[in-house]
């Protein structure tokens, strides 16, 4: 920068060689060769604001944007998944609920202690003579015993279970019975036990509730129903021909209908009441009866009864019915619950999987994201980097040759040889010049052109003129082509050789520092023929009269 201010103090000591346009493009041009080494300090300095900026691109927002979608549709998928295992669970425990109603083993001796009772029941209605009920008169020890060794399905034993169940329904029922001998008689007392351990096993409107919400506590449901209603037959024979009681009529009817009710809401009642009693007792009925529960023939009227109700043989269809019932329930409720285990089984599986799976391919786009920006971050280094060295190449090439024709050269277009009416062509040389080279070395010969030519060069930037060419000393310069500019190229050229003959005498010469260069120049304008020459290294040549008029001003003109 020293260089320069010096330069300036000089040419504005030095009155009238350097115009204003001059020291402008001077100054400019020198710009334009600092500029370089300042841009890449700034691209250098800039370089983490570039990275910077590019981690807070619009790429790299959408990319944290998928992500967060990602997220959120994931966890989405675990609320959602959460929510229907929930629900699962609870249908899969309702469901074991339900099949444990009916095979667990506190059911199964509670429905053969009733069973047992009904039976000692019916027998001791045959003895009439007996109106006492002696303390060890039912064989409660027995009864417990039966219970006790039963084996569930035939391979579980409920010993373990019911030995202590047991023994507190013996307690029970000895106290219940202790307290009822004086006032009630022997059906009455076993009626009483019957019915507090229908109680105990449970209640038709709690099952009535779960059924609604769950339709596999329909088949729990239709079984106490029917169990009620075999005991409420059974209580119909002890009656015999008395008047049926208001209240045991409205129980029966209230029982009946929830059994119709239930036989439309569970297949599997209305196909074992339709085999066990419509088509194997009922098959006088009308052919519309045999797949609905028709509740004609046991309807109760006053102290008789119709068709099957309190009957033996209805009795014994009921119990068909509730053992094909509690068969086919068991087995259905038993698949239900398999079939809910596998599929629970089935989509926690796949949750997990999802689970391992989901942040593997998260964390794979984010790696392949961030190898896609870097890529495209590289790729745009070097687009950059190519652009630049494109630039300079093109700026090599416009020095060499003329735009337009470096244009069609680019192209591959054949550039034809263009004649111009009129242009005007400068030639100058310096005086003396051989007699200069004898006298020093090769070295200083270049170093002297060369400052002279950068001279020139630098001050011709500020006319409409274009540089043909430098042949050892002599200096080429054309005005009108290959850009036609009507008539000023000759007015151009003129003052041009003005700025270069006072330019010349700033240039020293490098063994003679007291002597100037001497500057000989020659114009002439005319016509001419403008043409690329050459296949490698490719020149720009003006061929014609004008040219050779033109060297010989040169040649022959003052100093």
């Amino acid at each position: 920068m020293s260089t320069t201010l010096d330069l300036m103090k000089k040419q504005r000591l030095t009155p009238g060689t350097l115009s204003s346009a001059s020291l402008k493009r001077r100054l400019l041009k020198k710009k334009r060769r600092v500029a370089p080494g300042i841009q890449r300090a700034a691209d250098s300095d800039c370089e983490p604001c570039r990275c910077f900026m590019f981690s807070s691109s619009g790429s790299s927002r959408s990319v944290r944007r998928i992500l967060t979608a990602c997220v959120l549709s994931f966890l989405a998928l675990l609320g959602s998944v959460s929510l229907d295992l929930s629900s699962n669970f609870v249908l899969l425990e309702a469901t074991e609920a339900a099949y444990n109603e009916l095979n667990s083993c506190r059911t199964i001796a509670l429905l053969q202690l009733i069973n047992e009772l009904q039976k000692m029941r019916h027998l001791l209605t045959k003895d009439s003579g007996n109106e006492t009920l002696g303390s060890g008169f039912l064989p409660l020890d027995y009864l417990c015993g039966k219970v006790v060794n039963y084996r569930l399905n035939g391979t579980l034993p409920c010993s373990a279970e019911l030995s202590g169940f047991c023994q507190q329904m013996k307690r029970s029922i000895q106290i219940f019975l202790n307290a009822s001998l004086a006032t009630n008689g022997t059906n009455s007392i076993f009626t009483q036990v019957i019915e507090r351990l229908l109680t105990l096993w449970g209640s038709v409107e709690v099952d009535l509730s779960n059924a609604k919400q769950n339709s596999n506590w329909r088949d729990v449901l239709s079984a106490r129903l029917l169990v009620t209603f075999i005991e409420l037959n059974y209580q119909l024979m002890f009656y015999h021909n008395t008047m049926t009681p208001a209240d045991f009529q409205q129980r029966w009817s209230h029982t009946l209908n929830f059994l119709s009710l239930c036989s439309v809401m569970t297949e599997r009642l209305n196909d074992c009441w339709s085999e066990n009693i419509d088509l194997r007792i009922n098959l006088s009925l009308e052919a519309q009866h045999l797949y609905t529960l028709d509740p004609g023939p046991w309807q109760i009227s006053g102290t008789r009864s119709k068709l099957l109700s309190g009957s033996h043989t209805g009795i014994q269809a009921l119990i068909k019915t509730q053992q094909c019932l509690f068969d086919r329930a068991s087995l259905a409720l038993r698949l239900a619950s398999r079939s809910m285990s596998s599929i629970l089984s089935m989509r926690i599986c796949l949750l997990a999987m999802a689970c391992l799976i989901y942040p593997v391919v998260m964390f794979s786009f984010k790696q392949m994201t961030e190898w896609i920006q870097n890529y495209l971050q590289s790729l745009k280094e070097k687009t950059e980097d190519l652009k630049r060295q494109r630039k300079l190449a093109e700026d090599l090439l416009h020095q060499m040759l003329p735009k337009s024709v470096a244009k069609q050269l680019r192209k591959q277009k054949q550039v034809e040889a263009e004649s111009y009416e009129r242009v005007t062509i400068f030639f100058s040389d310096i005086v003396g010049f051989t007699a200069i080279s004898a006298s020093c070395t090769p070295l200083q010969v270049v170093e002297m052109l060369n400052n002279l030519y950068m001279c020139f060069d630098t001050r011709i930037d500020s006319y409409d003129v274009y540089k043909v060419e430098t042949i050892g000393d002599a200096y080429m310069v054309v005005s009108g082509l290959p850009e036609r500019n009507g008539d000023r190229h000759a007015d151009e050229i003129a003052k041009m050789a003005l700025d270069l003959l006072a330019a010349v005498r700033q240039v020293s010469i490098p063994h003679m520092p007291n002597e100037r260069l001497q500057l000989r120049a020659g114009i002439h304008t005319g016509p001419c023929v403008a043409g690329i020459v050459g296949y490698k290294m490719p020149r720009y040549c003006l061929f014609g009269d004008t040219v050779n008029t033109a060297s010989r001003m040169e040649s022959t003109s003052l100093r």
